[in-house]
């Protein structure tokens, strides 16, 4: 049995920044969120990743045909995680409790504010399994090795990135790579980006990395 164990745990890495630990598979697809997630049936190879990584309240039924239908990570930003009603005349499809309403999950909360994660009792079913990242952590490994974003990171980019500092090399569907500052979403309308995150920046170093091949992007 121990040998079984650790030949699985050998195919894993840990992720770095992340408590409790989390180790995830070299098998690994991270789905965007961006329109481009409906312009190829990519459902079917989606699903044969060992894990399969969604962010927010990302919808799987009715998008199985192009987005899988399995699940193996959450990583929700505070507003999500926190369960937050948003502006229905901003945003389609963003039903308030997606956090609450999930059972037997794997829940990563990845954001600068503390708040939610303390309330995490209030804010998930306790059939989850949840996950913080450190994030004075994180920003010392984004001046090392990412400076030149100059803002923070939006959480696909930033999971992306932590996958890449842990030795993974991910497959990524339905990252926007267009070089414009424009951000949309599969199955809802939502509101131009924030200040808070450079859209460019991480385009650019979303390419930066599968030139070096270290992601695929799809």
């Amino acid at each position: 049995m121990n040998n079984i164990i650790k030949q699985t745990m050998k195919n894993k890495q840990k992720i770095v920044t992340i408590s409790p630990d989390l180790f995830l598979s070299e098998s690994i697809a991270i789905i965007g969120s961006s329109a481009r997630m409906t312009k190829k049936e990519e459902g079917s190879r989606i699903d044969s990743f060992d894990e399969i990584v969604r962010f927010n309240r990302a919808p799987v039924e009715g998008h199985e045909l192009f987005v899988g239908s399995k699940t193996t990570l959450r990583v929700a930003n505070n507003h999500v995680f926190n369960n937050n009603q948003e502006d229905p005349e901003k945003w389609t499809g963003q039903p308030r409790y997606f956090i609450k309403n999930l059972k037997n999950s794997n829940i990563l909360y990845f954001a600068k504010d503390q708040a939610p994660w303390w309330s995490r009792k209030e804010n998930a079913d306790e059939s989850c399994s949840l996950y913080v990242v450190d994030y004075d952590l994180l920003e010392i490994l984004k001046n090392q090795h990412a400076s030149a974003l100059e803002s923070d990171f939006s959480i696909g980019v930033g999971f992306t990135f932590l996958c890449v500092l842990s030795g993974l090399k991910p497959e990524l569907f339905g990252f926007d790579i267009n070089q414009d500052s424009s951000r949309s979403h599969y199955w809802e309308q939502r509101p131009p980006a924030g200040p808070c995150h450079n859209v460019n920046k991480e385009k650019e170093l979303l390419l930066f990395l599968e030139e070096h091949k270290k992601i695929i992007i799809n």
